[in-house]
């Protein structure tokens, strides 16, 4: 069997003008009427899509284009997109406002019992994690590790004086038995 040689990849080279290179001819007579056509379509869908309270995004404004449009042709969401002056109309007028940021008040609350590090612990993967954190995050972390904190610090101060109380106990006990004589522990069995 004949081996084949490996081909080689060219890139490729795309003959075509952006619209700025085109001939003014072009410009006039092409794009400025598609542009403002679309522009047109856009104002009109919009409008539309208002008085029915319809929420405005770009599937609907292609969607009513079509209706309005006398060609039946619409606009496309990427035209309404590549026009500037259809988008900033879209983006001004279109339900969706884009993620909202968090603001403190919204950030998950981090409770003291989901506080669990281990001593082994991969520091720069903990430094890692807490860098991708917001102020609110950290700042909710940090009061969550201070309660924990004040929990442990309250838990051992009880426990300490639960054995302190013990221990004076089996300390009065044991002084007591040294109280007894002897012969009286021994003649009491």
């Amino acid at each position: 069997m004949k081996r084949t040689k490996k081909t080689r990849s060219e890139p490729s080279i795309s003959t075509s003008k952006l619209e700025n290179d085109a001939p003014l001819w072009l410009q006039e007579q092409v794009y400025a009427p598609k542009k403002h056509r679309t522009i047109d379509l856009v104002k009109r869908s919009i409008e539309g899509l208002l008085k029915e309270g319809q929420a405005i995004s770009l599937a609907s404004i292609a969607a009513i284009s079509k209706t309005i449009d006398a060609t039946g042709q619409g606009v496309s969401e990427s035209a309404v997109l590549n026009n500037e002056e259809a988008r900033s109309l879209y983006e001004q007028h279109r339900t969706w406002k884009g993620p909202l940021r968090r603001s403190p008040n919204t950030t998950k609350k981090v409770r003291a019992t989901q506080i669990s590090t281990k001593a082994d612990r991969d520091q720069e993967q903990a430094r890692q994690r807490y860098l991708r954190f917001n102020k609110a995050e950290l700042v909710d972390r940090l009061l969550a590790a201070e309660y924990a904190y004040a929990e442990q610090e309250q838990r051992w101060l009880s426990q300490q004086d639960e054995t302190f109380t013990w221990r004076l106990r089996a300390e009065a006990a044991e002084a007591r038995l040294n109280a007894i004589p002897r012969h009286a522990i021994q003649t009491s069995k």
